[in-house]
Parts: structure tokens; C-alpha cells; sequence
């Protein structure tokens, strides 16, 4: 039961919703290699890879663009308060790692959460930061993080370049994966820490979205950051929706679940905070063009799922 459970979950996660003017049509293509890659379910394995006893993760996330989003996008930032307030209801110890200028918004939405986690600033150029908190974490987890692309270069879905702006955390993760942690990459557009597992595929199966003539180094936007665990989603904060509805499943606690009532808080709790919808840069409780209250229907979706697996056996008698 489990198992299909997380198998609905990973199908609802990776519903196509983007508006026009983002690259659209490539989600399922995605879901399908991440799937594939896996060898089964990616709520599943992401999952597996966090219900394990109590440990220091760190969740690396923040998107923030100068002038259009000065302080960050909602996507990522939000799924990750998400995700370390299931994972310290389980008894881990969580950090949030991100750019000084998204770090406030983080500290907000998880003071708003009531959930304690330390939010830690990491410079554009600090790699000995980045080995630093390799090796202090037992697992690591990008949740809407760019990575590098055959070139080492980081750049939005379009090929627009962000390392002038934003820390490029390759090493933290490839330091992360060469000392054995284990590394899980939430993400939504081929081009985050973690699609690296799937890099080969995504040149040769969307070569439309790959974008080396628009890229200045040429080396298009698809990450080749590998990950333990490769989780594709229609947003990454749909992503971390969902990998908090499989621990709920794999631990048998419903109640971590994220609800529908406060994914919607949380959104506007964002726009207080200065976060803005990444889909359209707008201030506004959207996430990547998607209205709230399609984003709150994921979540209630997936708990249902998750309620209606984890109740007593009834069985009908006519």
C-alpha cells in the first residue's frame, strides 16, 4: 500500500501547471528519467533517505535575483521551512544554508513555523565554508539550488546567468557525495543540484530546453550536480510537499503532513517578507505562476492519500 501511495504522490507532484513565457512541456519527459534513474519512487526514496535516527541535515536553498527578486523567489525558501519543520518533529537537527541577502525571508517563515533551525550564510566565493559544512552534516538537501553546468556555470531555465549574484554550491555537495553522505536534490527545471543524475539523459531527450546558444559559455542550463536521490516535482516547494507526505507514509504519522490552510499562510507570509513569485516576479502569494489555491489542493491531495493508506482496514460487506 505504501508503495502506491508514494506511486500517486510522485504522478499528483509532477502535474504540469506553468504558465506561458517558462519552458513548458518538459516536466513529465523529467519525472519519467528521474523514475527511471531511481528504479522506483522519488517520494519514496527522498523519504528512505530522511527517516533515518536523529541527524544533522542541512537544506540548501534561496534564488534571488538583483532587481527583480532582491531577497529571493518563494519557490525553495518555503518548501524548505516545510521540510526542517517535519524533520525536526523527527528528531533531527536541521541548518539552512542560502545567500546572506535571502537569508532574512528563511528566518521569517521559519519563525513563523515556530520551528528552530539555524539559517547559515554562505559568500559567493567561500569554499572553504562549503567544505566545512560537508563534512559537519550527515545528509544534505538543495531544494530549488542551481548547479553547474558542463562548464561550472550556473543560470535561470531561460540561461539567464546567476553566478555574478549567487553562490554556486557544487562543492558543498560534490564534497558531500565524495565523503559518502547521503544527498537528496528537490527541483523542478533540469537545471538545480541533483539533475546531474539524469544529465545525460536531458541533452539527448530535451534538446530544445537545453539552451547553449543563449547560455554565454555555451554550456547550456541542465546541472550536472549528481544526487543520491533525484526528486522532480512541478515546483520544488510541491517537491518538499511531497517528500513531507512520504515520511508521513513511511513513518506512519499523518499528522506530518503539510496542510493545505497553512501552505496558503505561508505564501503570504512570503509576500510580507519579501519573497515574490518566481514565475512572474511579482509580489504575490503564487508560487512559479501557480495560484494558491492550486497549491494548497496538492497538499490536501496528498494527505488524503496519505490518511486514506494509513487508516484501519474497513471493508465493505455488500
Amino acid at each position: 500500500m505504501t508503495e502506491i501511495a508514494a506511486d500517486n504522490i510522485d504522478r499528483l507532484m509532477n502535474i504540469e501547471m506553468r504558465r506561458r513565457g517558462l519552458p513548458r512541456g518538459k516536466k513529465w519527459p523529467l519525472f519519467q528519467m528521474a523514475r527511471e534513474a531511481q528504479g522506483g519512487s522519488l517520494v519514496l526514496a527522498a523519504a528512505n533517505a530522511l527517516n533515518r535516527p536523529p541527524s544533522k541535515i542541512l537544506i540548501a536553498t534561496g534564488a534571488a535575483v538583483p532587481d527583480h527578486m532582491p531577497v529571493g523567489e518563494n519557490d525553495g525558501p518555503i518548501g524548505s521551512a516545510v521540510l526542517a519543520k517535519a524533520l525536526t518533529t523527527l528528531g533531527h537537527t536541521v541548518a539552512i544554508v542560502t545567500d546572506p541577502v535571502c537569508a532574512p525571508p528563511i528566518e521569517g517563515l521559519l519563525r513563523y513555523l515556530d520551528t528552530e533551525a539555524e539559517v547559515v550564510q554562505v559568500g559567493l566565493d567561500d569554499s572553504a565554508k562549503q567544505v566545512a559544512l560537508a563534512e559537519a552534516h550527515d545528509v544534505i538537501v538543495a531544494v530549488e539550488r542551481l548547479g553547474g553546468n558542463d562548464k561550472g556555470n550556473i543560470h535561470g531555465v531561460n540561461g539567464v546567468p546567476r553566478g555574478a549574484h549567487r553562490a554556486n554550491l557544487d562543492l558543498l555537495f560534490r564534497t558531500a557525495s565524495q565523503a559518502g553522505k547521503t544527498t537528496v536534490g528537490i527541483g523542478d527545471g533540469g537545471n538545480e543540484i541533483g539533475f546531474g543524475k539524469i544529465h545525460a539523459q536531458m541533452e539527448q531527450q530535451l534538446p530544445e530546453f537545453v539552451f547553449r546558444d543563449v547560455t554565454p559559455c555555451g554550456g547550456g542550463v541542465f546541472s550536472t550536480v549528481a544526487t543520491d536521490v533525484l526528486l522532480v516535482a512541478s515546483s520544488s516547494n510541491i517537491g518538499c510537499t511531497a517528500t513531507v507526505a512520504g515520511l508521513a507514509l513511511v513513518t506512519g504519522k499523518p499528522e506530518l503532513c503539510h496542510a493545505p490552510e497553512l501552505d496558503v499562510e505561508l505564501h503570504l507570509v512570503g509576500v510580507g517578507v519579501g519573497l515574490v513569485d518566481g514565475g512572474t516576479g511579482q509580489p504575490r502569494a503564487w508560487c512559479d505562476g501557480i495560484p494558491p489555491a492550486s497549491n494548497a489542493a496538492m497538499a490536501e491531495l496528498m494527505r488524503n492519500i496519505v490518511e486514506r493508506t494509513l487508516e484501519e482496514t474497513f471493508l465493505r460487506r455488500f
